[in-house]
């Protein structure tokens, strides 16, 4: 108690490089020490002083860095903030780890948190934070902190992921990790021993591992439409009388191709539960496991969903600016000058068509806009699940309803006109109204009631090679099991 009384509330400047913060004599906050002097180590000092932690920063050249770091942070040397702290961040990188053994002694029994990342995806290992323990055999090394960037810790999980994902081999440092995570408004993700850090450290590193199938069927689609469509509609003309329409190429030609590749791309995400559900169907089972085909393609509907939309509002976009072309009006003041008087003007058919086809086409992109904000994690998390998979389910069938009604639309009687298979091609749309039609199609046959009852069966443990004598619970049945027994 003397000891504590003579010391002075307000430490000089000139002690324990530079200090600047104002110490009290009894705290309840453990120092938190953090080794480095980099934007994630200022931006990770801002958030844990906001947090109500006491912070040292252990610097090579303190005088230098001090002023980059909040006041309430005490800037030191590394050997007297790895003294001081209880646990410390290493937020150096993973090649200077090796400067930091000298501080062995300081550090033992103490929790080191390896915030470090590679330079490129490791599939050998071993990871950053198994060599940093290595090292320091005798400290708990948590990994953890690499997968947010120094913004979102200066800003806080407003603004940012909230999830921060940890492991280690003790389950003490962990938790006390764990407790400073959510004190810090982050949510922490226990991945387990330190033999998780491998995946942890390549999980910022991966560019869209699950988009990548998704993006280039999309790519491909875009390609295959747009030289279908140039074959028709530009390249023809030219062949045949001469006519030069290459100007079509940068709007109309895309614009007729955008929505080609919306549909099918929104055919793709509903396809591959109508082929699980057959599948089921067939196998008499649901414990038979999918093809890996199928299970990679079932785990990507999200992302073709998306590139789905992106490219239906794309479409919308392009629509809108037809009118503005110069071409465009050209075409229109042709048609009013070459018009005769007593020429029909108003014809009901393209008229009724044309209302019918716009209606059609916006409410498909109101309902894909619903789709596509509903998979966004912040409002996914906000519905329960029977309102998730009715949005997902059904309003995404009524989408791909609309969205094919459009297309028809589109089409009206052109399917039945000679002049419309130029180069002896069908229209483009005859070939997108192929897998839409196919998944709706399907959907209506597994609403047949024998086959629907029958999915459900199979869905709550149905097996046809077992012989259990199942019953659905409109029945005064318990777990819609009739007789368990006689298997």
């Amino acid at each position: 108690m003397p000891d504590d009384m003579a010391r002075p509330l307000i430490r000089d400047r000139g002690e324990a490089g530079g200090s600047r913060h104002l110490e009290a004599s009894v705290s309840d906050s453990p120092v938190i020490g953090i080794m480095g002097t980099g934007d994630f180590s200022r931006s990770l000092a801002r958030r844990l002083v906001s947090s109500g932690y006491q912070v040292v920063v252990g610097s090579r050249n303190p005088k230098r860095s001090e002023a980059l770091f909040p006041e309430e942070a005490e800037v030191t040397s590394q050997v007297e903030a790895a003294s001081q702290a209880a646990l410390v961040f290493v937020a150096v990188f993973p090649e200077h780890h090796s400067t930091l053994l000298e501080l062995k002694p300081s550090l033992a029994g103490k929790t080191l948190v390896d915030v470090s990342n590679g330079l490129r995806i490791n599939h050998d290992g071993p990871s950053n934070a198994e060599q940093l323990a290595d090292m320091f055999p005798e400290s708990d090394v948590v990994k953890g902190f690499n997968t947010i960037s120094a913004w979102a810790l200066q800003r806080g999980p407003r603004d940012a992921s909230r999830q921060i994902f940890l492991c280690s081999n003790s389950s003490t440092a962990k938790s006390s990790v764990m407790q400073l995570c959510r004190r810090m408004g982050f949510v922490p993700v226990d991945m387990g021993l330190l033999s998780s850090s491998l995946e942890i450290e390549n999980l910022p590193l991966s560019l869209f591992p699950s988009w990548r199938i998704p993006i280039l069927c999309t790519l491909f689609l875009f390609i295959l439409f747009y030289l279908y469509n140039f074959l028709r509609d530009v390249l023809q003309p030219y062949v045949t009388a001469g006519k030069s329409v290459f100007y079509k190429m940068p709007i109309e030609t895309v614009n007729v191709t955008l929505p080609s590749v919306a549909l099918v791309m929104l055919a793709l995400v509903y396809l591959p539960g109508l082929c699980a559900a057959f599948f089921q169907l067939w196998s008499g089972t649901k414990y038979n496991r999918f093809p890996n085909w199928l299970d990679r393609w079932l785990t990507s509907r999200k992302q073709f969903g998306l590139c789905s939309f992106l490219c239906a509002a794309l479409h919308a976009i392009y629509s809108l600016s037809l009118p503005m072309r110069k071409s465009a009006r050209f075409k229109l003041l042709l048609a009013v000058r070459q018009m005769k008087e007593g020429d029909e003007v108003w014809v009901e058919e393209e008229v009724w068509r044309m209302e019918l086809y716009v209606s059609a086409g916006i409410m498909a992109l109101g309902l894909l806009s619903l789709l596509a904000v509903t998979s966004l994690p912040s409002v996914a998390n906000s519905v329960n699940w029977r309102e998730f998979t009715f949005i997902q389910s059904t309003v995404g069938y009524c989408a791909l309803s609309m969205a094919t009604i459009h297309t028809l639309l589109f089409g009206w009687g052109r399917a039945f006109d000679p002049s419309q298979y130029r180069f002896l091609l069908p229209p483009t749309f005859m070939l997108v109204l192929v897998l839409p039609c196919v998944a709706l199609l399907g959907r209506l046959a597994l609403c047949v009631p024998c086959v629907a009852r029958r999915l459900q069966q199979i869905r709550r443990g149905w097996e046809k090679t077992r012989h259990i004598r199942f019953r659905l619970p409109e029945d005064n049945c318990r777990n819609r099991l009739d007789d368990v027994s006689n298997v």
